[in-house]
Formats: structure tokens, C-alpha cells, sequence
């Protein structure tokens, strides 16, 4: 079992260029990755994609790619608008003649001015830096996934005790489930018998509608599915390629059931084991929103 909450990171270095790669998932329904990468890595957006599909299978996962370069005037460029230059200079000998004022402008007053001199650093990779890219990115999945299956070990054990508690809280209900048979079968009776008040009571006839009355209230087949419901689901939280979508259906199906004893049931202690599974397949429910 694998939970969808980790983190992994990984750092590839070599003489021209650092990359670094940190990779944090949450829970989701589907595999939701959204990639915040630098612009020199953009068109490898979809291999990486590839790689991250075939370690993590569900979960919102947010990809930062960060990329160093040790020597950056090497891949840097340097223009010169001449043809700019000329007409600041035209502009300024104008304006020398037309004041009267004497025309003095030092070089770097020019070469300071808007759009004179523009410094553009390439984008260019370095020769092998897309294997480094995919060498960092994919020891980073391997680190988040690995803290994803810790933290799956973590999870399993809760379901597990839940899972125990759940079972006590059936038991209770299965071992009150005559008693409340009893009482219906009571309090039916009495019913019918003040209906008839008066009137001559067939016996038959009066057994053959309680039976069909007890049969509708009977709690055995919820009892039945209950138990076979949580089988399934002990086998599934014990297996290593437990399914978050699996044990979602099965906590909708355990919830089903124990709601269907509760509206049939008019013991009050069988109410209140009830209530307290209804806590724990809560319980259940939110932790497996976890599960890959």
C-alpha cells in the first residue's frame, strides 16, 4: 500500500550546470501532474510526463525544476543599437544649438541610455544536459515514491485498527439482533391485537403476518454483506497493490449497510453501535482518500 502524500527531491551536478528537481504529492482523484519548469526545459515537458506516470499512478503532483549555470557570461550576448546611439547624439547636438548650450556628452551617458545596450542570455542547452534533466527528474520520482510507501505503511496500520473496531461494533449488533427480533415480534403482536380488539384472532393468521414482518425488519442479510464487505476489505488493505479506488467502493458499501440496520432498528443499543460504526467508516473513508 502507497499513500498519495510525499516528497522527493533529487540534485544532478556537473561542471557547467546544476539541475535540481523537487517533487511534492497530495491526494487526487486521478494523476493530476502540473510542472513548473524553466524555459529551457519546457519542450521536455512531456517525457517527463512518461517518466512520472510509471512511478506514481494517482495524486496532485507539483514538479520544481530549478537550473544553475556555473558560468553564465559564457552563454551571455551583447548588442549594440548603433542606429539608436546616432540619434540620442543627433537629439543632444540639437538641443546644444537650439539653448546655446555646449554640446559635452561623455560616452557612458550614452551608453546608459534605454535600449542602447542590451545584455540577452541564451537559452542554449549544455551537450548531454537533457540526460542530466532525466537523470535528476527520475531519481526524484524514485524518492517521492519511496516516502509515498512509508507513508502507506503508516496508513495501513490505521486501517487495520479501524477495521478491528468495526468488526466489535457488528459483533455487538449481530449479538443484540435476536433481542431485537424479540421485541418486534412483541410489539407487533400487541399492535395487531388492539387493531382486532373485539374480534376473534385467527392464530395462523396472526403468526403468518408477524413472520412477514420480522422478515422485513430482520437485520441478517445486512449482517451477512457486512462481514463479507469487510473480508474483502481486509484482503485488499493487506495486499501490496492495495487501491485507493477499490477500498473507496468498499467503505460507500460498509456505510450502506450499517445504514440500512440502523433505519430498521428500534433497539436503542443496537442505535448506538450504529452511530459508532457510522464514526469509524468515517474514519475509514478519510483515510483511504489517501491511498494511491
Amino acid at each position: 500500500m502507497k499513500s498519495m502524500t510525499g516528497y522527493g527531491t533529487a540534485r544532478v551536478q556537473t561542471k557547467d550546470v546544476t539541475v535540481e528537481v523537487s517533487i511534492r504529492s497530495v491526494n487526487g482523484r486521478f494523476l493530476e501532474p502540473r510542472f513548473h519548469l524553466p524555459r529551457e526545459f519546457v519542450s521536455y515537458e512531456g517525457e517527463l510526463k512518461k517518466i512520472l506516470s510509471g512511478t506514481l499512478h494517482r495524486g496532485t503532483v507539483d514538479v520544481f525544476v530549478s537550473r544553475r549555470v556555473k558560468n553564465t557570461a559564457s552563454k551571455a550576448q551583447m548588442t549594440v543599437n548603433d542606429a539608436l546611439a546616432k540619434k540620442y547624439m543627433s537629439a543632444y547636438k540639437h538641443l546644444s544649438k537650439e539653448l546655446g548650450v555646449p554640446f559635452n556628452v561623455h560616452l557612458e551617458v550614452v551608453a546608459r541610455l534605454p535600449e542602447i545596450i542590451k545584455v540577452e542570455e541564451t537559452y542554449e542547452l549544455f551537450t548531454g544536459e537533457d540526460k542530466i534533466l532525466k537523470k535528476a527528474f527520475t531519481e526524484a520520482c524514485s524518492n517521492c515514491d519511496k516516502e509515498r510507501a512509508r507513508e502507506g505503511k503508516s496508513l495501513q496500520k490505521d486501517l487495520q485498527k479501524l477495521l478491528v473496531a468495526l468488526e466489535k461494533q457488528v459483533k455487538i449488533i449481530s449479538e443484540l439482533r435476536g433481542e431485537a427480533n424479540a421485541q418486534l415480534q412483541d410489539r407487533y403482536e400487541q399492535k395487531v391485537r388492539a387493531r382486532l380488539k373485539g374480534s376473534e384472532i385467527d392464530s395462523a393468521r396472526l403468526s403468518q403476518e408477524i413472520v412477514i414482518q420480522l422478515e422485513k425488519a430482520d437485520i441478517n442479510e445486512e449482517l451477512s454483506r457486512l462481514a463479507e464487505h469487510i473480508k474483502n476489505y481486509r484482503q485488499l488493505v493487506g495486499s501490496v497493490t492495495a487501491e485507493g479506488k477499490k477500498l473507496d467502493f468498499y467503505t460507500q458499501e460498509l456505510l450502506r449497510e450499517v445504514n440500512t440496520i440502523g433505519s430498521k432498528s428500534q433497539v436503542a443499543k443496537i442505535t448506538a453501535a450504529v452511530v459508532e460504526a457510522k464514526t469509524l467508516i468515517e474514519r475509514l473513508r478519510e483515510q483511504v482518500q489517501n491511498v494511491q
